[in-house]
């Protein structure tokens, strides 16, 4: 189970809706009993090289920053966010390719620039995505 709190969450379509290009940012929380708590969200830019409106890149020196504010806030680095532009909030094979085992995968699906769903996804022992079940509280 994967918790996002409502503020979380209503910061995150800040820092997503409108923007015409994929965005991209890192989850940080509580992992207790089974279950994530995402209480804090980091946006980064997305810097691929390539078209931004169907891919995201993350620098290698934002997961370092990353990292520092996850022990500085005494929480986990629990995860990566992005946004679908054109597709359903299903992951890519691009997505599968360069995700982390362990870590939450939170695609944001977009209809015009406006939210229009999400889902959160985790690698399993085979590299495959599975769906997470998940649930937005006060």
């Amino acid at each position: 189970m994967l918790i996002i709190t409502k503020s979380v969450f209503e910061k995150l379509l800040k820092e997503v809706e409108m923007v015409p290009e994929e965005s991209c940012g890192f989850l940080f929380g509580k992992v207790s009993n089974g279950s994530t708590t995402i209480s804090k969200i980091m946006p980064v830019t997305n810097v691929t090289p390539y078209n931004k409106e169907v891919r995201f890149l993350i620098d290698g020196k934002d997961f370092l920053k990353a990292e520092e504010i996850a022990d500085t806030n005494k929480l986990e680095l629990t995860g990566v966010y992005h946004t679908h532009l054109i597709d359903s909030a299903y992951p890519s094979e691009t997505d599968r390719l360069s995700a982390f085992p362990n870590f939450s995968y939170l695609i944001i699906s977009l209809n015009k620039l406006k939210f229009s769903g999400m889902k959160f996804w985790k690698l399993n022992t085979t590299y495959q995505f599975d769906e997470v079940v998940f649930k937005i509280i006060n």
